[in-house]
């Protein structure tokens, strides 16, 4: 055919059974089903969202809609049909600027199992050109073939792309297994359309060895990818509780260290210049600090933090409640109209605590505390402790040590993610999908830590003089 291009290529992949893709499947039809979703907007703990709200009908019942945004987009949601054992079918517009997007997901199961599902939809963008603009997709799963129509010449894995001037089509088929794994095929086609047949064959023949690298070196990539994560996914399973360990090796210090930067800390945030109220910074940095009542760093003191971001973000207010080197400190900080608040104090046990309630990078309804008995860090090795949790779940990190030897520690850390009512549905299927990946970004933020501590202990004054300009050129 005039413009057309072909590509095929074979691989072996990782398989996972069928067991757990419907486990999958049926924890994001319990969550969708579960989500408190009202004529008001999402309920979240005592707050309710007005993102996303129920406008006609009963949640998730056929003829059921929903709407819903924000100041740059519109979102309409339909259930033409909703039967979690047999056929459900939503259709959802996105409007944004003059930009339409709609999709539709049908999806059919069959009793316990998913039979299949469809993905289709289509893109209108605005004027100049809209004829230009647009674009209309179609992709589908069949999984009773995929597990059952082994050799078979179905794909039961299918895409197809169609622009006013391109078209694109993927088919993947499983063939017989070898040592365990999926043999896979993948065929796709592409060219162009209308005005364009003859150009893309031209195109195809001058280029057809570029493109064939270029798509060689793409499906050479996706399969590494899948093989990689694959096996860590199914060795994962579906768990509502996520668990995360890992050890590291730090370089001790004495307990007479660590009084020493705290003390060399504490004089140089007392020491730290202001002029005319405002603290004087070598750099500019992210943000900057007035000191609108009191003296600096007395109890009493009250000061406002602005922050220099593109986004706008509400200053924060620091209040000095106590400041004591051997008895107790504490400094409390809120948000306008009380979005934020938290503190941080310590005692004359040298006992650290902080607390935090509100908003927290786009999460609501958050509270976490922390605790760190550093009078006992060298005695008995008290653990450090941190929780959140908000409607939604829970979080926790403990880092405790369990054993010095020629001059270092071995820290154990470990942390745990559940989620709560609809949510541990959503948590369960994290932990499939990102599990592995997750794991291995705890591992590595824990050695970056090792390898920052490892390599910036020096003097405790040296240490404490670091910490203060990473906090002040931040």
């Amino acid at each position: 055919m005039i413009g057309m291009g072909r590509y095929r290529r074979d691989a072996e992949v990782a398989p996972f059974s069928r067991d757990l893709l419907d486990q999958v499947v049926r924890a994001l039809l319990d969550a969708v089903e579960e989500v408190p979703i009202t004529e008001r907007g999402f309920v979240f703990g005592e707050a309710v969202l007005d993102g996303l709200r129920l406008v006609e009908g009963r949640h998730l019942a056929a003829g059921a809609r929903y709407r819903g945004g924000n100041e740059e987009l519109d979102v309409e949601v339909h259930v033409p049909a909703w039967n979690r054992v047999g056929e459900s079918r939503i259709d959802v517009t996105v409007t944004s600027d003059g930009h339409v997007v709609n999709l539709r997901l049908d999806l059919r199961m069959s009793g316990r199992r998913l039979h299949t599902v469809g993905i289709a939809g289509d893109y209108q963008g605005p004027k100049p050109f809209r004829w230009l603009r647009r674009a209309r997709w179609e992709g589908e799963l069949r999984a009773e073939e995929w597990w059952s129509a082994l050799g078979s010449k179905t794909s039961p894995v299918s895409l197809r792309v169609v622009h006013p001037f391109a078209h694109a089509d993927l088919q993947i088929g499983r063939r017989k297994d070898v040592g365990g794994r999926w043999s896979v095929r993948a065929n796709a086609r592409f060219g162009g359309r209308s005005l364009l047949r003859p150009v893309a064959a031209v195109g195809l023949a001058v280029m057809r060895g570029r493109v064939r690298r270029m798509l060689d070196e793409g499906f050479t990539k996706a399969v590494a990818a899948w093989n990689a994560e694959v096996p860590g996914m199914v060795e994962q399973g579906m768990r509502e509780r996520l668990e995360f360990e890992h050890r590291i090796t730090l370089k001790a210090v004495p307990r007479e260290w660590a009084d020493a930067y705290a003390a060399a800390l504490q004089r140089g945030i007392e020491g730290l210049p202001f002029e005319r109220g405002r603290l004087v910074k070598d750099s500019e940095g992210s943000f900057g600090v007035e000191l609108l009542k009191g003296k600096h760093i007395k109890p009493g003191a009250k000061y406002r933090i602005d922050f220099v971001s593109e986004d706008e973000v509400e200053p924060l207010y620091v209040h000095v409640v106590a400041w004591e080197f051997d008895g107790p400190s504490r400094i409390e900080f809120d948000s306008p109209d009380d979005v934020q608040t938290g503190w941080v104090e310590i005692d004359s046990a040298r006992i650290i605590r902080a607390g935090l309630a509100g908003e927290f990078k786009g999460y609501t309804s958050v509270k976490a505390a922390a605790e760190a008995d550093l009078g006992r860090w060298w005695s008995g090795g008290s653990p450090l402790t941190a929780t959140a949790e908000n409607p939604a779940g829970e979080a926790a990190l403990t880092v405790e040590r369990v054993a010095e030897r020629d001059g270092e520690w071995t820290l154990n850390i470990a942390a745990t993610v559940e989620g709560r009512v609809w949510a541990r549905h959503l948590v369960a299927v994290a932990g499939v999908l990102s599990g592995p990946s997750m794991r291995r970004s705890f591992q590595e933020n824990a050695d970056a830590f090792a390898e920052k501590w490892n390599g910036a202990v020096g003097t405790a004054e040296e240490a404490a003089d670091s910490t203060l300009r990473a906090v002040l050129d931040h």
